[in-house]
């Protein structure tokens, strides 16, 4: 039997790989935004580009990867990774055989891995002197 929020989930999302991870983030309160616009800066260009989820308060995009095996979109995959790398985002990469594991401890890890890093970067910038 299905829930409500199943329901308007599955109407929303492209795949069902998308409709897993949108479900996993709302059941666990985690803020995002669906194809939102993100600026990326490559050399001297600027784009525009879609990523499947964005999260705002952790500076985090979740990609589903869910083709594999095209020259084309593994190329893309590769620019992808890159291009969020040096624009300064975590990135979350999700694949078929991601969602086959225990993706949920995968992404709810990778994201409370990257927070704490970050807080450990901002303890070593500003060291103990607040602490005292």
């Amino acid at each position: 039997m299905t829930t409500n929020l199943e329901n308007r989930i599955k109407n929303k999302y492209k795949s069902k790989g998308e409709t897993q991870i949108a479900k996993l983030l709302k059941q666990n309160g985690i803020r995002f935004e669906y194809e939102p616009d993100i600026y990326l800066k490559e050399e001297n260009k600027r784009y525009i580009w879609h990523p499947d989820f964005y999260l705002p308060e952790h500076q985090t995009i979740i990609e589903y990867f869910g083709i594999r095996g095209d020259d084309n979109y593994d190329t893309g995959i590769k620019r992808k990774k890159k291009l969020y790398y040096q624009n300064h985002y975590n990135l979350i990469p999700v694949y078929p055989k991601t969602l086959k594991k225990n993706y949920k401890t995968y992404i709810l890890k990778n994201l409370h891995n990257y927070q704490k890093n970050k807080l450990q970067d901002l303890e070593r910038k500003i060291g103990n002197k607040f602490y005292k």
